[in-house]
């Protein structure tokens, strides 16, 4: 899926825990500061209801003694106006009758603030515009809407700052991490790779943890290279006195053509067998650059292809090479990147019941793909695990030990190599094999 075509809602949320951190110290502070507002708004809209009514309370009572008892016209600002009960200059207008005495507020038309009261039996309506009120009300909004909002950039300010800050040892932590993870997977993990000064609190422990799993990674990498070199060199010796002996008795003038057929069956398994022993001292090594052979995988190809197609017709089956684009020169480790070939083939020929094997070699990836049987759904997670084999090779019962595409997953893995799979049951199967960029280039 496309980031950018997931809410950014929802990015904030999955994003890193700075992230999430700083989000919810800028939340926290716009609903601190949304309460606020409404709080003073409510505050705000009482004392307005209150201050009104003591100052027109007050200034009417006044306008009542001082000019009306007096014979005067009342003396009022420009905002305000007086409405006298039964009388022929000041009558109240029909909309201001029947409203009740006390305080309010009319906005029909205009917006004022209107107060009634009765006094000696008369009924008096004063009113006064909401105009300045309002004015101030504006200002006083406009200036809470800025404080808010320089709150929330403080907040976020604040927020970045100390999410920084504390989580300046993780990031050491995870840095260390990932240096520590280039170090395993290109084989250089030594004791004591995992370093660095840290404070004697969780992350410390944290680092602690690692440091003490980072030293028994260390041993057992040393332990299976011991052991796996150890056995490789006890297994050469006997596999030499084996081919020796069976070229030996190739030389044999009285054999018939079944025993010849026997030995020529040895040969080919003590020769796949000398092959899997290089492949493996190459891998405990974990230097595939400085091998005792490189080549093209197109040499390879070639090289391989008599035997492939050799296996390939004894099964009734066509096999196709096919080559698109320009070649690829770069050159590999020639026992690895021919163990990679030949377990996919033989692997594609031993699944294939009838049509094709083809191998399909493109300027920085190649394809093997087969007409076989297919690979079920369940079993795609498994393809690759050490001694797995699908339920089609159990059923047919083909010969084999499940390690062929597990090898060929470890040497693409030391290779810096990606290999992909795609396939369907009854439609055959594709691997893929996409080798490193060069000069940086995607591949």
């Amino acid at each position: 899926m496309n980031i950018t075509s997931i809410p950014w809602w929802k990015r904030l949320l999955t994003g890193s825990i700075k992230a999430r951190i700083v989000a919810v110290y800028a939340a926290t502070a716009l609903v601190i500061g949304l309460i606020y507002s409404c709080c003073m708004i409510f505050i705000l809209l009482e004392a307005e209801a209150q201050l009104m009514t003591s100052t027109m309370e007050s200034m009417l009572m006044e306008t009542i003694q001082d000019d009306l008892s007096n014979g005067n016209p009342p003396e009022l600002d420009s905002f305000s106006h007086l409405y006298i009960e039964h009388d022929a200059i000041y009558e109240i207008p029909e909309r201001f009758r029947n409203l009740p005495s006390g305080y309010s507020e009319y906005t029909d038309g205009e917006d004022l603030h209107i107060f009634v009261s009765v006094v000696d039996g008369k009924k008096y309506v004063l009113t006064r515009s909401q105009y300045e009120f309002e004015n101030w009300e504006r200002q006083l909004f406009i200036e809470g809407i800025a404080l808010l909002s320089a709150i929330v950039l403080v907040t976020l300010v604040l927020g970045f700052w100390i999410a920084r800050r504390s989580f300046r040892p993780m990031d050491l932590l995870l840095d260390e991490t990932r240096r520590l993870n280039r170090a395993l997977k290109e084989g250089r993990l030594e004791a004591g790779s995992f370093s660095g000064q840290w404070a004697q609190n969780e992350i410390g422990e944290l680092a602690e943890s690692f440091q003490i799993t980072t030293d028994r990674l260390h041993q057992l990498l040393i332990s299976e290279r011991q052991f796996v070199s150890e056995v490789s060199h006890e297994l050469r010796t006997p596999l030499t006195v084996i081919s020796t002996s069976i070229e030996l008795l190739e030389q044999s003038k009285n054999l018939d053509l079944h025993e010849r057929q026997i030995l020529q069956r040895a040969s080919r398994t003590v020769r796949r067998m000398k092959e899997l022993v290089g492949v493996f001292l190459n891998l405990v090594r974990h230097d595939t650059t400085h091998a005792e052979k490189i080549a093209e995988i197109a040499d390879i190809i070639e090289e391989n292809e008599p035997v492939w197609r050799h296996e390939a017709e004894a099964r009734g089956l066509q096999l196709i090479i096919e080559r698109h684009g320009a070649p690829h020169t770069e050159k590999y480790n020639a026992i690895l990147l021919a163990s990679v070939l030949n377990n996919l083939v033989f692997n594609a020929i031993r699944y294939t019941a009838h049509g094709h094997v083809r191998i399909v070699l493109e300027p920085h990836a190649f394809s093997v793909i087969d007409t076989g049987s297919g690979i079920s759904a369940a079993e795609k997670e498994r393809i690759f695990d050490t001694g797995y084999r699908g339920e089609s090779g159990r059923r047919q019962e083909t010969a084999g030990y499940g390690l062929g595409l597990s090898i060929a997953s470890r040497i693409c893995n030391v290779l810096d190599w990606q290999i992909t799979m795609e396939s369907r049951p009854g439609a055959g199967t594709t691997f893929t094999v996409t080798f490193r960029p060069e000069n940086g280039t995607p591949s």
